[in-house]
């Protein structure tokens, strides 16, 4: 059997189609190029986007997949979290797609789904219980993962996101949109302890607003004494993004070993940052844990993890959802 999963949370519209955990297709089309001027997801912009091409990716990703509607026996649809409009789009068409061929569809937590993502075109058994850490632009969170229908969320953000303090400061220094993108290519190891910033250490849950704070009142005092050269912009910068990916790799690691769990996944949008990639690897092997990060190009929003995810838990734990589905923002 094939399962369809559909992600309208944000700003991708995205199709996948699996055969257990085989990707047969992913399409993706994003509406990212109209809100880089905001300098931000503008949520009318990315609704109105969603209900314009989704038929169409559907379409592609049929055809690319080598099978028509009559192979799909599951779909797997985002209901949260995301933009409330955005979510509504997918969950409508899901909903649709369900009646008009008469199989079940299921709701799929969009966190849920990127912590699946790492096990794509993978035939490994699920390394359960874990760890989960999803970082992207709107969440930082830490998750007990014991099978993918008991996770228990045990640390997230109290403010910022890391992936939207990223896009943030990168905003504040000129970088660009999304800020995450620009960090990640302009870092430099050589000068990761140039300048000294911290984030709080609050058991499992993270602080990111003070370190933005910060660095934007230290660029404001170096460009007042006119000391605020390219060379010290990649300095600050650098110092900034290493000590937000050491929070967040530490913070990972403590859970796994309070928890006495041998095994760390990852997924979201801002694990595909190279440094976070290194250190994640680097730590989790000196503490002889195991380690399992998603392609890259599964790290951003995609049907695929939710296809696959959707695969998983309606054959494994024979959930579906009815037609009364809502979608939230949390």
């Amino acid at each position: 059997m094939y399962a369809l999963g559909i992600e309208t949370s944000c700003d991708e519209t995205s199709v996948g189609v699996v055969f257990k955990n085989k990707v047969l297709a992913n399409v993706t089309v994003s509406s990212l190029r109209y809100h880089k001027k905001y300098g931000g997801i503008v949520p009318e912009i990315a609704h109105r986007n969603h209900l314009r091409f989704i038929e169409k990716v559907t379409e592609i990703a049929l055809k690319k997949a080598g099978i028509d509607f009559s192979k799909i026996k599951v779909i797997g649809v985002s209901f949260r979290p995301g933009l409330v409009g955005a979510l509504l789009v997918g969950v409508s068409f899901a909903k649709g797609l369900s009646l008009a061929l008469n199989i079940p569809f299921l709701g799929i937590n969009h966190l849920h789904a990127h912590l699946f993502s790492p096990f794509l075109n993978k035939k490994d058994k699920l390394p359960l219980p874990f760890i989960g850490l999803v970082a992207s632009g709107g969440h930082t969170e830490i998750f007990l993962v014991k099978d993918f229908d008991k996770i228990k969320l045990i640390g997230k953000t109290r403010d910022d996101a890391c992936g939207e303090v990223f896009d943030k400061v990168a905003r504040f220094f000129g970088l660009g949109f999304p800020g995450g993108v620009y960090l990640d290519r302009i870092y430099s190891y050589s000068f990761k302890d140039a300048f000294r910033f911290k984030c709080p250490r609050i058991g499992f849950d993270f602080s990111f607003s003070g370190i933005k704070t910060a660095i934007i009142y230290k660029k404001m005092e170096l460009e007042k004494k006119r000391e605020l050269d390219e060379s010290t912009k990649i300095k600050l910068l650098s110092s900034f993004m290493e000590e937000i990916v050491t929070r967040v790799t530490e913070t990972t690691i403590l859970a796994a070993k309070r928890f006495k769990v041998k095994n760390i996944v990852c997924g979201g949008g801002v694990i595909a940052n190279r440094r976070l990639r290194s250190l994640l690897r680097e730590k989790t092997k000196k503490e002889k844990l195991q380690l399992f990060l998603p392609e890259k190009r599964f790290t951003c929003d995609n049907g695929a993890m939710v296809a696959g995810l959707t695969f998983y838990l309606y054959n494994n734990k024979k959930l579906k959802s009815n037609l009364n589905l809502k979608v939230y923002s949390d």
